[in-house]
């Protein structure tokens, strides 16, 4: 169930994004989120975060830096890593991206209860914990 509603979330929020007229998937969109969050993050601890392979959010990188929304720097503390940095281009995006996505979250959420979201999200931590520790051996 849990992979449908992320696929039906994913397709809903391309197509709002799309309809704004944002080229955005949303790995894409949650790729940017990360970066402008968060400053010197790598390709490895952005497949963390997404919970991919490092090949599949290569991939997702490789079409970013095509696309004009991501480049890729060497990290001076270590030069064989690259550190990845939003362009002009994709901060120009932030703003109504951002919009777009609270409006798709709120028709999710529209008749959820506030209490049940805040079930549903402790819950699905305690699982994605439960299943990352396991995942690395403990």
């Amino acid at each position: 169930m849990t992979i449908t509603t992320n696929r039906v979330m994913s397709a809903f929020l391309h197509q709002k994004m799309k309809k704004a007229g944002l080229n955005l998937t949303s790995e894409q969109w949650g790729v940017l989120i990360q970066l402008w969050n968060h400053e010197n993050v790598t390709q490895e601890e952005l497949a963390q975060v997404a919970c991919v392979d490092k090949s599949t959010m290569s991939r997702v990188l490789s079409r970013m830096e095509r696309n004009g929304l991501i480049i890729r720097r060497v990290d001076p503390a270590d030069a064989r890593r690259k550190i990845l940095c939003t362009t002009q281009k994709a901060d120009e995006l932030r703003d109504r991206s951002v919009a777009v996505t609270r409006e798709v979250l709120a028709l999710a959420l529209e008749d959820v209860d506030p209490q049940d979201q805040a079930v549903c999200l402790k819950v699905l931590d305690v699982v994605k914990d439960n299943l990352r520790k396991r995942k690395h051996g403990r």
